[in-house]
């Protein structure tokens, strides 16, 4: 014997809904469970509820299963914003080794990097001492260019005296300019406007230096009677020592070579 199934009147209600949002907008949508037959009312066979609904939907009997409301879903808790993880520490930067301090540049050569003392200026009176110094600066190349002149005539032993006496006469130049830039700051070394001597004979240009020297002698130790300063007392002594010691070696080369 089959088994009922009772379907209350709420349960045809619930159907009826479920029915009408199903069917909207549809041709012949009217809900099977208003023709059910006089006498039928109130509890019904949910088996003649569903042949109720093919005999006046068509609708296959698998579409009974939406007869029933589904459950309202029930709410899912919003996900979570992804959490921002937060920057990793970026690592520490490796000290640098402190710089080392420039170094200063080293001096080349004479010129010390052109870092030149200021050029000497016009002459000055010629009882001037300093011009007197500029003077002796010049005589000094002058003699230091005629011994390296007169040595290219020379063969042998002569040419390498000839060669240091102007070897001397170079360092009494720089000697004497090293004076005139510390009395004056200036620099003065002309050596520009030497030219190259005349020698008409070797003879007589051995005769010339010799008396040229025995004068510069002269002029060293008048000069060293203007000076009170010891540096300067003592530097036209050495030089009037040097003319002496040059004045000798010449006399012996002449005795050499006459003979």
């Amino acid at each position: 014997m089959e088994k009922i199934i009772p379907c209350s009147l709420k349960d045809q209600e619930v159907f009826q809904r479920v029915w009408q949002r199903v069917m909207a907008g549809r041709e012949d949508c009217g809900c099977p469970i208003e023709a059910i037959p006089h006498g039928m009312e109130g509890d019904i066979s949910c088996r003649r509820l569903e042949e109720l609904v093919r005999l006046n939907a068509g609708r296959p009997a698998e579409d009974g299963a939406a007869l029933e409301e589904s459950p309202a879903p029930e709410p899912q808790p919003e996900p979570m914003p992804p959490s921002e993880e937060a920057p990793a520490p970026e690592p520490p930067e490796a000290e640098q080794p402190p710089a080392e301090a420039e170094a200063l540049p080293q001096p080349e050569g004479p010129h010390r990097g052109n870092d030149l003392p200021r050029l000497w200026e016009e002459p000055q009176p010629v009882d001037d001492r300093t011009a007197r110094l500029r003077r002796q600066v010049m005589e000094a190349l002058e003699g230091w260019q005629f011994y390296r002149h007169l040595a290219r005539r020379a063969r042998g032993a002569d040419a390498r005296v000839l060669n240091t006496l102007a070897g001397e006469l170079h360092r009494s130049a720089r000697r004497l300019s090293a004076a005139y830039f510390l009395i004056t700051g200036l620099r003065y070394w002309p050596s520009e406007l030497l030219s190259a001597p005349a020698i008409p004979s070797y003879w007589g240009a051995l005769r010339r230096r010799h008396q040229l020297e025995q004068q510069q002698e002269s002029a060293f130790r008048l000069a060293a009677d203007d000076w009170e300063d010891p540096d300067m007392l003592e530097l036209y002594g050495e030089l009037g020592e040097g003319c002496q010691r040059r004045c000798r070696q010449l006399r012996a080369l002449l005795e050499q070579d006459l003979t």
